[in-house]
C-alpha cells in the first residue's frame, strides 16, 4: 500500500464518503420511511443509500487493523445519546443500527489518492465489494440507489477526510 495513504488513512478520523457514478460523486444518505421507490418499497429509516440534494452525513472511521492492500475500520454515525453502526440486513443491504450489535469491521481497497480524497472499493469483512441497486426513475427526479453487499452494480467511493 502505499506510504501516503497508509499515513493519511491508517488511523481514525471522521470523514465522508460519496458514490463516483454519473460522472460526479454523489452523497449519501440515510433512507426514511416516507421514501418511495419505484420497485414498490418503503425503506424503514437509517438504510444507507447513494443521491439527494444534501450532503453525505459525517462518519466515525474507527480504524481496526491493515492489510497489505486494505484498511479496516468500525464505521458509525456518531449520536447524542447512541452512536449508529453500520452494518448489513439479511438481505445483504446497508443500514445504521442503534440496537443490533454490529460487531464486523468494513474493508476499504484503496485505488488512487487524489486532491479530493481517497478513491476506493468499501468492501465487507468477508471481501464482497458494495454495488448499487439505482431507483430509475426515483420520484424526487434524483438519481437514487440503495447500496448492497449481494447484488447491484459495484461502485467506487470518494472517501474526504473532515476536520
Amino acid at each position: 500500500m502505499d506510504e501516503d495513504i497508509q499515513a493519511g488513512y491508517a488511523r481514525s478520523f471522521r470523514g465522508k464518503l460519496y458514490v463516483r457514478a454519473v460522472g460526479r460523486d454523489i452523497p449519501l444518505r440515510l433512507s426514511r420511511s416516507t421514501d418511495k421507490f419505484s420497485w414498490g418499497i418503503t425503506p424503514e429509516d437509517d438504510w444507507l443509500q447513494a443521491g439527494g440534494p444534501k450532503d453525505s452525513p459525517v462518519m466515525s472511521f474507527h480504524f481496526d487493523s491493515r492489510t497489505e492492500d486494505r484498511l479496516h475500520y468500525h464505521i458509525s454515525i456518531p449520536g447524542n445519546p447512541r452512536t449508529k453502526k453500520l452494518g448489513i440486513s439479511r438481505n445483504g443491504y446497508l443500514g445504521f443500527y442503534w440496537n443490533a450489535e454490529v460487531t464486523d469491521f468494513w474493508k476499504i481497497e484503496p485505488l488512487q489518492l487524489t486532491d479530493e480524497g481517497l478513491v476506493c472499493y468499501l468492501r465487507d469483512h468477508k471481501g464482497h465489494r458494495v454495488g448499487a441497486l439505482q431507483d430509475d426513475p426515483h420520484f424526487s427526479g434524483d438519481w437514487i440507489a440503495l447500496l448492497n453487499v449481494e447484488q447491484g452494480t459495484v461502485v467506487t467511493f470518494l472517501l474526504k477526510q473532515t476536520a
